[in-house]
């Protein structure tokens, strides 16, 4: 499931680079693959590297931000009334996972240039640990996705900042038609660790053939960059979280993230039909959901689900992405899934991503995704790191950032 996205008017974009990109068309099948993974180059090197870096962050303030990580329904989170479970709760320990954990948020465009849609979005990413120190790891629909059409099914990112233990709750909401080109700056209250410029970033080979859901191939690596901080990321957030490939399947998981979008959402709300507000009124969610169990989510919070795991099938083989029971919803997208993860330290062995939902009973694509995994809703997919995954990551770790 793609990543939040909140369209916006159009506002001129600073090129990016991007390196062998191929697209296929919808449902057919993958294109000639890239010779290794396809990078998307963020912030111009050489000397105007410092200023590009510093315009990549400048781009942020607290109400841009907002319209980027909160939902756009406006509701602020309610819990289920039936209480939590391991399908969805919020994170009440400490330890790494806090401060390795953040919200990516990011400014779409269409590939050409020249289309209309121009929005803001917001996914989760992780420091991981890295030669380099400046390794993030996320999905790569957060940065680019391909349906074989242009327009709003054919997009890229750009101004894509990573914020490590993000403290959505301090994050004030903006009006509708707030300016956003202008507001306050992004202070340690919501960014305890700063704001960190994504200035490269290299998805699999894979996801550059194909940029939709029928690749599974759903990673990227990102290295970031400070121009407040000459330190590399890990030694601000005090280390990263270890990372392995080609890790033994169908075992448990536990993932995080940051679920933002209702509308996507198993066990969400109900919508007013006059004016669109998320409610929890009373009556059973278009999924059928008794109102017990249904809750609103805003972006602001870490949470997190954990549980078995098993292979996602599709087209009667088996993926490189894996299942899991869930009740996180997009905002999560490019969140850790870990092995062996303990809750006290908090810390695990990052084995995956979050790359998409099948929640809901409406039909479409998800409907077909289901069939075709033979798992019943609330579920979610997650990219598997395999060696597709661990080139991408490979070639991150072997940059010097600003070189």
């Amino acid at each position: 499931m793609r990543r939040r996205q909140l369209t916006r008017r159009r506002i001129s974009v600073r090129a990016v680079t991007v390196a062998a990109l191929t697209a296929a068309a919808l449902g057919s099948a993958p294109a000639a693959q890239a010779a290794g993974p396809a990078e998307l180059r963020l912030v111009p090197l050489g000397d105007d590297y410092r200023t590009g870096l510093q315009e990549q962050v400048g781009y942020w303030n607290l109400n841009r931000l907002s319209a980027a990580a909160l939902n756009g329904d406006g509701a602020e989170a309610v819990a289920p009334a039936a209480g939590w479970d391991d399908t969805a709760r919020p994170w009440a320990g400490g330890g790494k996972v806090t401060r390795t954990t953040g919200k990516l948020v990011m400014r779409m465009r269409n590939v050409d240039g020249a289309g209309a849609a121009d929005g803001l979005a917001a996914c989760t990413a992780t420091v991981v640990k890295s030669r380099n120190k400046s390794v993030v790891v996320t999905a790569a629909h957060c940065l680019r996705v391909n349906w074989g059409l242009n327009g709003p099914l054919n997009q890229i990112a750009t101004n894509v900042v990573f914020i490590p233990g993000f403290r959505g709750e301090n994050l004030p909401r903006v009006a509708p038609g707030t300016d956003l080109n202008s507001g306050p700056a992004i202070g340690p209250d919501v960014a305890p660790y700063g704001v960190w410029a994504a200035t490269r970033a290299w998805w699999t080979e894979g996801w550059a053939a194909q940029a939709n859901h029928f690749n599974n191939n759903d990673m990227a690596a990102m290295v970031v960059d400070n121009p407040a901080d000459d330190r590399p990321i890990e030694e601000v957030v005090g280390g990263g979280q270890p990372i392995g490939f080609n890790p033994v399947r169908k075992t448990p998981r536990t993932n995080f993230g940051y679920p933002t979008v209702n509308f996507k959402s198993y066990s969400g709300p109900n919508f007013s039909t006059t004016t669109g507000a998320a409610v929890i009124n009373g009556s059973p969610n278009v999924n059928n959901v008794p109102a017990a169990q249904q809750r609103i989510y805003d972006g602001r919070s870490l949470l997190f689900s954990q549980g078995p795991s098993w292979i996602n099938r599709e087209w009667w083989w088996d993926t490189n992405s894996d299942l899991m029971k869930t009740q996180l919803s997009p905002g999560a997208s490019g969140g850790p899934w870990f092995k062996d993860f303990d809750p006290v330290v908090g810390e695990g062995v990052l084995v995956g991503v979050t790359s998409h939902f099948a929640q809901s009973s409406t039909g479409g694509l998800d409907a077909i995704a289901e069939a075709e995994s033979r798992a019943p809703s609330p579920y979610m997919a997650g990219t598997n790191f395999g060696d597709q995954e661990q080139a991408a990551f490979e070639t991150a770790q072997s940059v010097t950032p600003g070189a």
